[in-house]
């Protein structure tokens, strides 16, 4: 009998020849982790390049991947840009980091200059404790104090802002309007300004975000820094005066440009189908061919991951009156099909979320659209905002200094975020009932906000499927 060879291998002496049938479904079930492994990517629109610099911590973004069943060890490729060639005394621009936030576990990397050309570097990352579905990790980066670029007059500071005035010679810093990727160093030899309180109240170091060179005038320029100057006491003259208070040194920082994330599973356990040598026991062979079934959901594509608006990581979406997007309602909409066949399944929307306004029963609507328009399902949920922060602008903790909406509403340091601001943002679930959807449709989510004095920030969007077992 041509069978009996297969049977030979997948079944001990003791056994009938029917056993190679459930013997063989075990082992297929157990190679799934290692042998399915998952992938996936996030890109961001390149004519509209999301940047960032952080000199006083990694700051960058989080996102979420399904990586599967049981994983040890996840590869990244990383595609990026740097502003400028420069480079530290290591011939980096900085330091990127990606962290498995659920774990602590993290891998750094020196990020080499590419002067405004696209690159990418690898990572690969073992995971101590194996992994299973969707996982959140952070990619940051921190910044390297790269080359002086000239001295510049300090005529005083209050909050995020400090006054600048422009200094002759040949070393002077040269104010133009913009967004900027620098460090204002009060530290040097021979500078006057001295701090006025204990040093844990101030610090001599400032990241430039922006400067204006615009009215009021004098001074010649407002530099907005982070972090904020410390005003009590107070580390700068809160006002401009006519008494120049001393120099201080501008130095270029590493600035990062992202274009796409992409990982891939190299590493997972095998799995744990049960073994079937009790041949006689009822039940056994629909126990292994149920795994089978329940393993469809772990293959279901990612519909949606790190969904951003124009230059920013996350999202800001308002009413038509929250300052400073005192325009039209601002939403945040993506798009998705359910791929090759038409499927039955719940639809899972995540993110995490900050409130920009402590005002009463802020709420986040979803919304689900067929490709005619038509609203097929509506959800609303309230989200509370933290009890530890104070009441925030769009100019506020997860803005990082500085938002423009005069010109490109372009962000100081394109909303970047350390990874324990990452996980302090109150987490969001909308889980949307099982619902048919015909592969040759596309289907629309539209995120937005209930009442008009209601803002929010949105970052860490993942969307799903979850199909059920059978």
């Amino acid at each position: 009998m041509a069978w009996k060879k297969i049977d030979d291998k997948q079944t001990a002496e003791d056994m009938p020849y029917s056993a190679f049938l459930a013997n063989g479904l075990t082992v297929n079930a157990n190679s799934y982790n290692e042998q399915l492994t998952r992938g996936g990517g996030i890109a961001w629109n390149a004519h509209d390049k999301v940047t960032w610099a952080s000199y006083l911590a990694p700051q960058g973004l989080m996102f979420t991947v399904n990586v599967g069943q049981q994983v040890t060890q996840l590869d990244f490729r990383v595609n990026y840009a740097t502003i400028t060639g420069s480079v530290d005394a290591d011939g980096f621009q900085g330091s990127a980091f990606v962290t498995h936030l659920g774990s602590g576990e993290y891998v750094q990397v020196g990020v080499l200059p590419t002067s405004g050309a696209e690159s990418y570097f690898d990572v690969s990352m073992p995971l101590n404790t194996a992994a299973s579905g969707p996982q959140a990790f952070s990619l940051t980066f921190q910044s390297s104090i790269l080359e002086n670029i000239g001295l510049v007059d300090v005529q005083g500071g209050v909050e995020n802002s400090i006054y600048l005035d422009e200094r002759g010679g040949m070393s002077a810093y040269p104010l133009t309007q913009g967004e900027k990727y620098e460090l204002l160093s009060l530290s040097e030899v021979g500078h006057t300004v001295g701090a006025t309180g204990p040093s844990t109240q101030d610090t001599q170091y400032y990241q430039i975000n922006y400067v204006h060179t615009g009215n009021p005038h004098p001074p010649d320029g407002i530099a907005s820094v982070y972090p904020s100057v410390t005003s009590n006491p107070p580390r700068l003259n809160p006002s401009y005066n006519s008494n120049k208070i001393g120099a201080g040194t501008v130095f270029e920082l590493g600035a990062f440009t992202l274009y796409s994330i992409a990982y891939n599973v190299v590493s997972a356990n095998p799995g744990s189908a049960p073994l079937q040598y009790a041949h006689n026991t009822t039940g056994a062979l629909a126990q292994v061919i149920n795994i089978q079934n329940t393993a469809t959901r772990q293959f279901q594509p990612d519909l949606s991951n790190g969904v951003s608006q124009r230059y920013a990581l996350g999202a800001v979406i308002a009413g038509a009156t929250t300052v400073p997007v005192a325009k039209a309602a601002q939403n945040l909409t993506f798009t998705f099909s359910c791929g090759n066949a038409n499927l039955d399944s719940e639809l899972c929307v995540t993110f995490s979320a900050f409130t920009l306004y402590q005002t009463p029963n802020q709420e986040i609507q979803l919304d689900l659209y067929d490709d005619s328009g038509t609203v097929l399902h509506t959800m609303k949920q309230t989200v509370y905002a933290p009890s530890d922060r104070t009441q925030q602008s769009v100019v506020g903790i997860t803005a990082r200094g500085w938002y423009d909406p005069t010109a490109v509403a372009a962000w100081g340091m394109r909303d970047s975020m350390p990874d324990q601001e990452m996980l302090a943002g109150t987490p969001q679930t909308f889980l949307i009932p099982l619902q048919g959807y015909n592969k040759a449709v596309p289907y629309t989510i539209e995120l937005s906000v209930v009442g008009n004095v209601t803002a929010f920030y949105l970052y860490n969007l993942y969307a799903r499927f979850i199909v059920s077992a059978g």
